[in-house]
């Protein structure tokens, strides 16, 4: 049966339109995806950054408790800046609040891990546990601590993030009561 001219003119350019569908297509899934692992990257890092402060309030803990002298005479209660380092504990022999100031400027100053390599805006606070807040004697260490660490994620895949903003940054805080 002969093909005719005219059905052959029909069909010219058909292939060509199935293509492009198919692209849109194909384009659309891989962005889908490409959101994805954005959102799971961003998962991630929330992640790491939780495991890391709950890392660093823990080993300040432990170096409280090793050098409970200071932490009782609330050497650890005290705000440490980053640019005047404190004596080198590790290499030698120091007094207890030395090895205070030395703990706390590691935790918040160091170039490992420490708050303000791993945290964004990342704030520190020990304070002695209060048993009575109304009581007249002032809080003793002897009770216990309270560590809380706070620092900021950034959330920008909601609308409107946790605390009612629209800034796409949530704050954390690792609030830790620990007796010594």
């Amino acid at each position: 049966m002969p093909i005719r001219s005219s059905s052959l003119r029909q069909q010219a350019g058909l292939s060509l339109i199935e293509v492009l569908v198919a692209t849109v297509v194909l384009s659309t899934g891989l962005l889908g995806l490409a959101g994805l692992q954005i959102a799971g990257m961003k998962t991630t890092h929330n992640s790491y950054q939780m495991q890391q402060a709950t890392w660093l309030v823990h080993a300040l803990l432990e170096n409280m408790r090793a050098n409970r002298p200071a932490a009782l005479a609330e050497q650890y209660n005290v705000a440490t800046p980053c640019d005047t380092p404190p004596p080198a504990c590790a290499t030698g022999t120091c007094s207890s609040e030395d090895m205070a100031k030395y703990d706390l400027f590691r935790l918040r100053c160091g170039t490992d891990v420490s708050i303000s390599t791993t945290l964004i805006n990342g704030v520190l606070a020990v304070n002695c546990f209060d048993v009575d807040p109304l009581a007249a004697p002032p809080p003793d260490c002897k009770q216990g601590v309270t560590l809380n660490l706070q620092w900021d994620e950034r959330n920008a895949t909601q609308q409107t993030d946790f605390d009612g903003n629209t800034d796409g940054v949530e704050t954390f805080t690792i609030n830790l009561n620990a007796i010594l």
